[in-house]
């Protein structure tokens, strides 16, 4: 495998960013447990500084501008460049503000990055303890006035190192006087050795909510200021760009949400590339018989076989695929939770060439353009799968219809993001329906589609240029 395969694994896993992998759970608007157990609450809100960096801001723009740059077009790269000399204006400006504007440019300006633990909840409704990051602006060593939060829900990565979320690409927005909550999902950070909660939307917005209440419980024992109608603004892509519209969805309908955003206060959610309908992602691969990295089947029945156990209990990961597609040991290395071998099984085998998809035009530009096999849906998997009224298929999908995140009219403003040549979510199931059902709703919805080039990898640079060039002007 070339350097640049690795590194487009690395960053396919927007929709796929490297991924640790565990699994998922459906809530009740009503009981608010999120899990399929005894709905447990914890009993404290568990809030535990482990870790305190303080970093320049020239370090924060060079660590969150460079992720995606090999995958990234050239018209993006060019906003991005514009994107970080805007940050480092804005740290001017900072400067400038508490500083008395004393012409030291911004070198007065620096980021406290502080990592969390905090208590939430897992798949069966008991507590966990996970961890997180939040980034606060400072000048001269003291903490500014916070006038928003931004709460990011990050893409799939392989959590190796049990540090979580060090590589999130909106530290940067620190300059422009936001507070950067960056929550960790079970299989991430502390969490690194379970299963990740792949899709389990609305467990994973219960996590995320919890974060930034712990980043709240935080910053008031640190004494630093939120200005009057301060608003969180939550940005994902990819699986985080589900998860944000999750936790729209978690704040305005269920019990412990309307109770958090009493201190939370959603102003807008900015949504990239999610799986919003994974019912209806599953019935896209069904329809046109085709599935691009296909890991991804694997990672969304073990997230269901961990969220859902009620559901998916005796299933084994293996009977959904076929004989021939198990030999390139994708399924089994998710099985073992193996991220060693999942990071090394992640594109399949290239050899299982009779399951590759056959050459029509578009399936091969597709190929050409990101290095990756389409293969045929119904060549991965088992018999038994391809029945419609199979026991392992019947479970799947009720957990699938479970995890929708389309089902609620948000009275916040959306911005739905999409790749119009996204190869790994697919467009119309995900971002066109809900876009549609959420206008004819009367959502305050806006779908903004990148560049024609613009596939789920390129995207990911695409969208943060879009969300941050909002952001800085709220």
């Amino acid at each position: 495998m070339n350097t640049n395969t690795k590194f487009s694994i690395r960053l396919l896993c927007a929709g796929l960013l490297l991924a640790g992998f565990t699994a998922c759970s459906s809530d009740s608007d009503s009981d608010n447990n999120s899990g399929n157990g005894n709905g447990t609450e914890p009993n404290e809100l568990l809030m535990k500084v482990t870790g305190e960096e303080v970093v320049s801001v020239d370090d924060v723009v060079a660590s969150s501008f460079t992720a995606n740059e090999t995958n990234a077009l050239p018209e993006d790269l060019i906003l991005q460049e514009e994107n970080k000399r805007d940050v480092l204006a804005a740290a001017q400006q900072l400067n400038d503000q508490y500083s008395g504007g004393n012409g030291t440019y911004h070198r007065n300006v620096s980021v406290k990055v502080v990592t969390l633990n905090y208590r939430s909840i897992d798949g069966n409704g008991d507590p966990i303890t996970l961890s997180g990051k939040l980034s606060l602006p400072m000048v001269n060593g003291k903490y500014i006035t916070i006038e928003n939060i931004l709460l990011n829900c990050h893409a799939t990565y392989i959590d190796l190192t049990g540090k979580g979320v060090s590589n999130a690409t909106f530290k940067e927005m620190a300059a422009y006087s936001y507070a950067v909550v960056d929550p960790d999902y079970i299989g991430f950070g502390i969490t690194s050795d379970k299963y990740q909660t792949y899709l389990c939307h609305k467990l994973i917005a219960r996590q995320c909510v919890d974060m930034e209440l712990a980043a709240l419980e935080y910053m008031q024992q640190e004494g630093v200021e939120l200005k009057d109608g301060y608003g969180t603004y939550v940005v994902g892509y990819s699986q985080g760009g589900g998860n944000s519209m999750a936790v729209g969805r978690h704040l305005t309908v269920t019990d412990h949400g309307q109770t958090a955003n009493a201190k939370v206060n959603l102003k807008g959610l900015y949504c990239g590339a999610g799986p919003y309908t994974p019912i209806g992602t599953f019935n896209h691969w069904l329809q046109t018989d085709s599935l691009c990295l296909t890991p991804v089947l694997s990672m969304v029945i073990k997230g269901q076989q961990e969220g859902h156990a009620d559901i998916m209990r005796g299933i084994q990961l293996a009977s959904y695929f076929s004989d021939e597609y198990l030999k390139s040991g994708v399924p089994q290395a998710f099985e073992s939770n193996d991220k060693l071998a999942i990071a090394s099984v992640l594109l399949g085998d290239a050899s299982l060439t009779n399951i590759k998809y056959p050459e029509p035009e578009v399936k091969t530009a597709y190929e050409t353009c990101l290095g990756l096999p389409w293969m045929q849906f119904s060549k991965i998997i088992s018999d038994e799968f391809a029945n419609p009224t199979s026991h392992i298929r019947t479970a799947l999908l009720q957990c699938l219809e479970m995890e929708r995140v389309d089902d609620w009219t948000p009275q916040v403003p959306v911005e739905i993001f999409t790749a119009p040549r996204d190869n790994v979510i697919p467009v119309q199931a995900n971002a066109y329906n809900t876009y549609e059902k959420f206008r004819a709703a009367g959502v305050d919805v806006t779908l903004t589609q990148g560049g024609y080039l613009c596939n789920h990898i390129t995207g990911q640079i695409a969208w943060s240029n879009h969300v941050k060039a909002i952001l800085k002007k709220l």
